[in-house]
């Protein structure tokens, strides 16, 4: 029996083997099999199949997405696992994820990590949210000057309403880690 792997969909490893019946073939998401295994009289029709039931699964979880077409707690908790995390990123996710209503200020999250500056927050935060946009295929709002604030995929302004209604806010800018987070985290 032989083995071909790397053949990649939907941010997965579909992994054949050939059988004495045909093939079969299996999905896998990093280290972790996804979905059950399919059989086909080739090494294609294993392959299609697998590919079919990744299609109606993606199909399934979009549906599940708000109004704003941002993933589901689902999604991220598949996707978190398969995006590198540094110590500093994981100390910033976690602060957030246990700070009061889940709130906290770009030096509060650079601070959780152990450092001073914001910048570091801009940097490491918005790489990790980044590469967890891409992981899920969505794409944030954007900046005025036309780029994605990347951030955005982990948090969201806790400022919006009070920014909508006209009121003035003062200080600095406070993150609130999106709810599909915290039950993604949770």
């Amino acid at each position: 029996m032989s083995k071909t792997t790397g053949i990649l969909y939907r941010h997965h490893t579909i992994k054949t083997m050939r059988t004495p019946s045909g093939y079969q073939a299996r999905a896998f998401r990093g280290p972790k099999g996804v979905g059950g295994t399919f059989m086909g009289v080739t090494q294609d029709a294993a392959v299609l199949a697998v590919k079919a039931y990744l299609d109606e699964a993606a199909a399934a979880l979009r549906v599940r997405r708000g109004a704003s077409g941002f993933p589901c707690a689902e999604e991220i908790r598949a996707a978190l696992p398969q995006v590198p995390m540094n110590k500093a990123q994981e100390a910033m996710l976690v602060a957030h994820l246990n700070a009061p209503e889940h709130i906290l200020t770009a030096t509060e999250l650079a601070q959780a990590a152990g450092y001073d500056d914001y910048a570091v927050t801009n940097r490491q935060y918005g790489q990790l949210a980044h590469d967890l946009a891409c992981e899920l295929d969505w794409t944030p709002e954007e900046s005025t000057n036309g780029v994605p604030v990347w951030t955005f995929t982990l948090a969201d302004d806790a400022d919006k309403q009070a920014r909508k209604d006209g009121l003035e806010v003062t200080g600095q800018w406070r993150w609130r880690l999106r709810q599909e987070v915290v039950d993604a985290l949770s």
